[in-house]
């Protein structure tokens, strides 16, 4: 399986940046298309100002505005992420080994889509509208985003366009978007009654300030809102707990009632002098991210049962129409001294470009025929620098990555065995190399029964090694390694097999995994530990096809393994 990025239209609403404006058009001209495109700027202008760089912990900054602009941005962004504690602490957010990456420009020098790819882009509207039509259609419009962030499993690339003229920091706001991709992003998964209740009560809040100051209420209606408020005994929607807290349906009827009211729980649960019931909140929301919730689990973090909170909730729901909830964010921890310098050929290379590779797999999704010219872009980038003779282990790996998203896997390869052997730290770089090892290794396996050979296993597990515990976890390194061993001759110890355990932590809802994890148990004679999983696998969902496959394997530990998992 290969990882990849995903597009959110910016983690940062920034009222002082604006899209650039569409053409104008004639009255009676037909009605354009307009088409959002990542920025693709084939050179950069050479009157503008050079490339600058900053780094604190966690985040680099590569930037083409003034020292005083980019470090007052990247202050603010750390009040900002350092607020979002009075909801989402650090321990329920996604980390990261790699450092989050930030490209900015200032509104003067912005990049902007390529005059080439512009004109493919009209060409292709054009064709379609023609075959579909059968004559000559309106052009399609298009615009440059002007701040996005891209998501790779293991990494995370920011872009935005500043106007430094009369920059405001206190105008930078987070989006739900962002808050949201942080707590699911994280491993073990928060539970969804977490996750979207906390983002809808982050929407309520004013977190330009300390304390936060988070809206009152609304429930139902405006008027149902004005007569709860009123009568404590105005009737009031609520769903019992237990469905509240069970698996949320894809299809659902309930889905913004079960959104309110998580939020309204999350609520209840921070307000109070001092927080009494956080420390309950945070218990239990670590022990739903690995479990299903019982009532006796929710008992256990409150020391109250369901009906007794649902009867505090409807009581609580009177005061949180009426009053504001006030939560202290506390002063921000300082970030070290910032000294933007000059940026580096390598440093601009490696992040701006990978910026760039990250825009292909976006590209790929929604107008493939403009993908190559987008690679194109990223390889030129990140090979200036590798054409001047740089071999920074994390470059060698970006470039890897940049012909795996392009779909080329052969040239990806010696890319990915250059940053691996030079130590590169990098989870999704470890994991494509393996798979593309293990491709190799499949296509002419060396052990019994077209098995892959003991030689043929470590050699494909090898890079893993040095990522199984770099953050974030990813499921495909598991899935992998379980595969490998799954199809290999040679026999497993209880060693080899605990990186499945640690897989199973992570991802402990990840039924493939529970079950790949209990058959190899099981194949190499360690029936306890398959047990264990198995129990554990039966508990973990309600996926009945799953669970009975579990049940099948659990009946045939007293005689022969069962068969071999598919890949």
């Amino acid at each position: 399986m290969r990882s990849r990025p995903t597009l959110h239209l910016c983690l940062l609403a920034l009222l002082c940046a604006r899209l650039v404006p569409a053409a104008v058009r004639a009255a009676d001209a037909p009605p354009e298309r307009m088409v959002e495109l990542p920025p693709l700027m084939v050179s950069e202008p050479v009157n503008g100002p050079p490339w600058r760089y900053v780094a604190a912990p966690g985040i680099e900054v590569l930037s083409r505005c003034s020292d005083e602009v980019t470090v007052h941005w990247l202050e603010e962004m750390n009040r900002l992420r350092q607020s979002l504690n009075v909801l989402v602490p650090d321990s329920l957010r996604s980390k990261r080994a790699v450092p989050d990456v930030v490209v900015l420009y200032n509104e003067e020098n912005k990049p902007v889509v390529s005059k080439e790819v512009v004109a493919d882009l009209m060409r292709d509207a054009r064709d379609r509208t023609e075959e579909k039509q059968g004559r000559r259609g309106g052009a399609t419009g298009y615009r440059s985003m002007p701040n996005l962030w891209l998501a790779d499993r293991d990494s995370m690339v920011f872009f935005y366009v500043l106007q430094e003229r009369g920059f405001v920091r206190s105008e930078l706001r987070l989006t739900p978007d962002y808050v949201r991709y942080l707590a699911r992003s994280r491993t073990p998964a928060p539970p969804m009654w977490f996750v979207e209740g906390m983002v809808d009560l982050f929407s309520a809040g004013d977190f330009g300030r300390d304390p936060v100051v988070f809206d009152t209420v609304e429930w139902d209606s405006p008027a149902a809102t004005k007569n709860i408020k009123r009568d404590v005994d105005y009737p009031r929607s609520l769903l019992p707990l237990a469905d509240l807290f069970a698996t949320w349906p894809p299809q659902d009827p309930n889905g913004a009632l079960r959104r309110r009211e998580a939020a309204l729980f999350l609520r209840w649960a921070l307000d109070g002098k001092n927080q009494p019931r956080r420390p309950a909140l945070l218990k239990f929301i670590a022990q739903a991210s690995m479990m299903p919730v019982t009532e006796d689990l929710f008992r256990e973090c409150f020391g109250l049962g369901y009906v007794d909170v649902q009867e505090r909730l409807a009581d609580y729901l009177s005061d949180a129409t009426g009053k504001t909830l006030v939560l202290i964010a506390g002063e921000p921890v300082a970030l070290p001294r910032l000294n933007p310098r000059l940026a580096t050929d390598l440093e601009v290379a490696r992040m701006k470009g990978d910026w760039e590779r990250m825009e292909i797999s976006y590209i790929k999704d929604i107008y493939p025929q403009l993908a190559p010219k987008y690679a194109e872009q990223a390889r030129r980038t990140l090979m200036n620098a590798y054409d001047k003779g740089e071999r920074d282990p994390q470059l060698l790996g970006m470039i890897g990555l940049c012909e795996v998203d392009a779909g080329n896997d052969a040239e990806a390869r010696k890319y990915l065995e250059a940053a691996v052997q030079g130590g590169v730290t990098r989870p999704r770089v470890g994991y494509e190399l393996a798979r593309l090892r293990y491709a190799e290794a499949k296509a002419e396996p060396g052990g019994t029964g077209g098995r892959l050979s003991a030689a043929q296993a470590t050699m494909v597990l090898q890079p893993l090694l040095n990522v199984y515990h770099q953050a974030p976890p990813m499921l495909e390194i598991y899935a992998l390694s379980a595969d490998v061993w799954s199809h290999s001759a040679p026999a497993l110890t209880r060693q080899n097999l605990v990186v499945l355990d640690e897989g199973m932590t992570y991802f402990p809802r990840n039924l493939p995994l529970i079950y790949q994890a209990a058959w190899l148990n099981a194949r190499q004679g360690f029936k306890t530990e398959a047990e264990r999983i198995i129990a554990r696998g039966l508990m973990a969902g309600p996926d009945a096809a799953f669970q009975q496959r579990l049940e099948q394997l659990r009946a045939s530990l007293a005689a022969a393994p069962a068969a071999p998992p598919s890949s």
